[in-house]
């Protein structure tokens, strides 16, 4: 699946050439580029060897991005791939009605990848599609892309444009597993979601939502919630939807909108079952041994071997939350894969997963890990 993974400084056109040419000479059929949000970057400059490669490209800038046993704020992961793939961009989401040809999954197609952009809106109705076209049991592993420091940064690129707003969709014909956590832990719940407008949380339990949570914050945490200290507060008391199942999915509770709502990381819809989470660092910290471990079991049960990378998506969220323990957490898991897989990745804005028949998920706050060879 994932023939060979480099990391390139992107300091320089010439050292993009050799980057590339590097990662085409083995003739695959597609890459990934993967582009740190500080990266000296201008799509123009390359658009050209790009178009060169003949061979389809798929590009998104990140916060940060993970090679080996390091995350990077400037540089850029490439991944050649060596499975047949297919790829489906969608330009705007939020013009997205849902238009996607029935005939996106071959009967091949086993692993399917989503990059959208994480400023958007219309993500849930994208995986929402998306679920109900596959007809049978295949992963589904992605990430937001965009930058922390200019949200309508074009943040999606191939080799024909370079775009924001919209997403690009992988179809690959080789087999990954997924390991899906979070570690938060629940203080507070179930409640009720009586008014949401997209990301924007109005009311919980018919109160208004900023009220309600920080009732329950600001005793938790025993300071007081301001406009100015919101985030440096909430980074460690995010929300979650309660599914029929008993599984959380965790959103970021970013900041104060219009003085009594919340402005979330991804929508929940209306009359969800919500809880107010915490996060512990040691939690969070240990949640980075059990998602490899849950991805390797899966992956040695089906093809019966060790597989040979592995593919990290991180949360911005939980980077902030950790700030310098997010070193420690990404060592554990080069220690346990080193020497027996490459790791690569980046840190997201919304995580989405799902495996086997499970219905895809758009998460916050949570890692996912996919292995394969």
């Amino acid at each position: 699946m994932f023939q060979k993974i480099l990391f390139y400084d992107g300091n320089n056109l010439k050292g993009w050439e050799t980057f590339l040419n590097e990662l085409s000479k083995d003739e695959p059929d597609g890459i990934f580029l993967f582009v740190a949000d500080d990266t000296d970057f201008d799509y123009k400059k390359i658009h050209l060897l790009l178009k060169k490669l003949e061979i389809d490209v798929v590009g998104c800038i990140f916060p940060e991005v993970i090679y080996n046993g390091n995350s990077y704020k400037k540089g850029i992961v490439g991944c050649s791939i060596s499975a047949s793939i297919s790829i489906e961009k969608i330009n705007n989401l939020n013009e997205f009605k849902g238009n996607i040809s029935q005939s996106l999954f071959s009967s091949k197609t086993e692993t399917v990848m989503i990059f959208f952009d994480g400023w958007s809106d219309n993500t849930d109705l994208l995986i929402e599609t998306l679920y109900e076209l596959s007809g049978k049991e295949m992963t589904f592993i992605g990430g937001g892309t965009g930058s922390l420091k200019d949200t309508k940064r074009a943040s999606l690129f191939t080799s024909e444009d370079c775009f924001t707003g919209g997403a690009i969709i992988v179809m690959m014909e080789e087999y990954m597993s997924i390991g899906i956590k979070h570690g938060l832990q629940t203080i507070d719940g179930p409640s009720i979601v009586t008014d949401i407008d997209k990301r924007i949380l109005k009311s919980i339990n018919w109160n208004s939502a900023l009220e309600y949570y920080k009732t329950i914050v600001e005793k938790d945490s025993e300071k007081t919630i301001t406009e100015e200290n919101y985030l440096s507060i909430a980074k460690t008391y995010p929300l979650g939807m309660l599914k029929y199942d008993g599984e959380i999915i965790p959103r970021a509770s970013l900041a104060i909108q219009d003085g009594n709502n919340i402005l979330l990381g991804a929508k929940i819809p209306i009359n969800s079952m919500l809880m107010i989470m915490k996060g512990y660092p040691d939690k969070i910290i240990s949640s980075y041994e059990k998602v490899v471990k849950e991805a390797q079991i899966s992956f040695k049960n089906k093809n019966k071997k060790t597989p040979s990378k592995t593919l990290i998506i991180d949360c911005i969220c939980r980077t902030i939350f950790l700030d310098d323990q997010h070193k420690e957490a990404l060592k554990l898991i080069w220690n346990e894969i080193a020497e027996k897989s490459v790791l690569f990745g980046f840190l997201s804005l919304g995580e989405v997963a799902s495996i086997g028949d499970k219905y895809i998920e758009l998460y916050n706050n949570t890692i996912v890990i996919g292995m394969g060879e």
